[in-house]
């Protein structure tokens, strides 16, 4: 194998900067740099594991495959980009670049050319062949162009970045935190979710503050999910595979603020589950009081400020307010955040923009009141619901934000200093 590879090794690497200079393939250099790095390393037969290809391509040389999924998400998305060079660009090639599922190999394919008895067999049966040719070619144009319908209506909405840009899309569920609390006089061991401790530094005030005897208190590697999470999924899931959109899923509590460069981020949860997230309230419109489970419009006297905070029993009638933010991340990448005082509010900010007629009609609000549906933005919602479930919704405030956002510029930024 390497003496035949050695014998074309010119033609694989011109075929490889025709792949990466294709209009379908996009701009992105991190792409092209992963391409070319598995083209040289198969060449060479030398396959290599994620640790090299996440140290050599992405920069990363203490990369946990156990704790990120990047190496993999990229691979994915270039083996989508060669299936579509392929089907489009590079139908005609003598030689085809596969990435097989479950090696980050490159196998070098040649073309197969139809042999001069099998032309003549396929004229002799072109003309049978024509009316359902013509039948069958009709069929795939209507299913293609009605596909292609439902991909425009949802490429050309607030989610256009997460096709266009380049990057893989990470979702981060919101997980509420607990720990672990041994008890030596009765022998019990519990696990506890306290309300008022939503993150590590709240666990670790607590813990200097716990003057119990007998009763020791740890932190786990895992948080609780809450009961909107499978709605989350199912509307997040059912969203992006009409659209053939990879991603992945994990929890806010398994979050590496490292990665913030890597992918565009989806971020849904309770507003006080969003860990590092939560700094995003300091660079918006809005301040987030967490003990007063409120959000509050900046900008205003104190006696004129507005609070939006619940109201109801959450296991009966209530009234909720929602959270939606689109904005820019440190790396070109984006960020999509949907969120809630309750979790009432986190599902139906979600559904809000996971629903086709809902996101239509919530775009074409937006677009009124501000000319047009920025680049990046975001939005409050007041929403009414029983037991958790949502009723109604209604826009009550949206603002536009700036593209160069100065929240990745901030020295005190926690999420990019951890």
């Amino acid at each position: 194998m390497k003496e035949s590879y050695g014998m074309d090794r010119s033609v694989f690497l011109e075929l490889t900067e025709k792949i990466i200079n294709s209009k379908g393939f996009g701009r992105s250099t991190t792409y092209a740099n992963l391409l070319r790095f598995l083209v040289h390393c198969s060449l060479d037969e030398d396959v290599p594991k994620e640790t090299i290809i996440a140290a050599e391509v992405f920069g990363k040389p203490d990369f946990d495959p156990s704790e990120s999924t990047l190496i993999r998400v990229y691979v994915y998305k270039l083996r989508e980009k060669l299936r579509k060079y392929y089907a489009t660009e590079g139908s005609a090639d003598p030689y085809r670049l596969r990435i097989p599922k479950g090696s980050y190999g490159i196998v070098f394919e040649k073309t197969n050319q139809a042999s001069g008895v099998f032309r003549l067999l396929q004229k002799r049966s072109l003309r049978t062949g024509l009316v359902a040719g013509l039948i069958v070619s009709l069929f795939l144009l209507a299913w293609f162009q009605i596909g292609q319908g439902r991909d425009r209506s949802l490429r050309e909405s607030a989610w256009s970045d997460v096709f266009s840009n380049g990057f893989p899309t990470a979702v981060f569920l919101g997980d509420l935190f607990i720990y672990l609390e041994e008890d030596s006089v009765t022998g019990l061991s519990r696990t506890i979710r306290d309300p008022d401790i939503n993150s590590r530094a709240d666990f670790e005030a607590f813990r200097m503050h716990d003057s119990r005897e007998g009763v020791t208190t740890g932190e786990l590697s895992y948080g609780l999910l809450v009961r909107g999470s499978l709605q989350w999924i199912k509307d997040l899931t059912r969203m992006f595979d009409a659209a053939g959109h990879f991603f992945s899923i994990r929890t806010i509590s398994r979050f590496n603020p490292k990665e913030l460069q890597d992918q565009n981020f989806v971020v849904v949860g309770m507003i006080k589950t969003l860990g590092l997230f939560k700094d995003y309230f300091t660079y918006s419109n809005f301040a987030y009081d967490e003990l007063g489970e409120a959000l509050i419009l900046k900008g205003r006297e104190a006696g004129e400020r507005q609070v939006f905070s619940p109201t109801g029993d959450p296991d009966g009638y209530h009234t909720d307010y929602g959270f939606m933010a689109k904005f820019p991340g440190p790396n070109q990448n984006t960020v999509y955040l949907f969120c809630g005082l309750w979790d009432t509010g986190a599902t139906q900010s979600l559904k809000n923009f996971t629903d086709s007629s809902l996101r239509l009609s919530i775009e074409k609000e937006i677009a009124a009141r501000l000319g047009e549906v920025p680049a990046y933005f975001e939005v409050l919602f007041e929403v009414s619901g029983i037991d958790r479930t949502e009723l109604s919704t209604k826009l009550i405030r949206v603002f536009p934000l700036e593209e160069q956002a100065s929240f990745w510029a901030d020295p005190d930024n926690e999420m990019l200093n951890p």
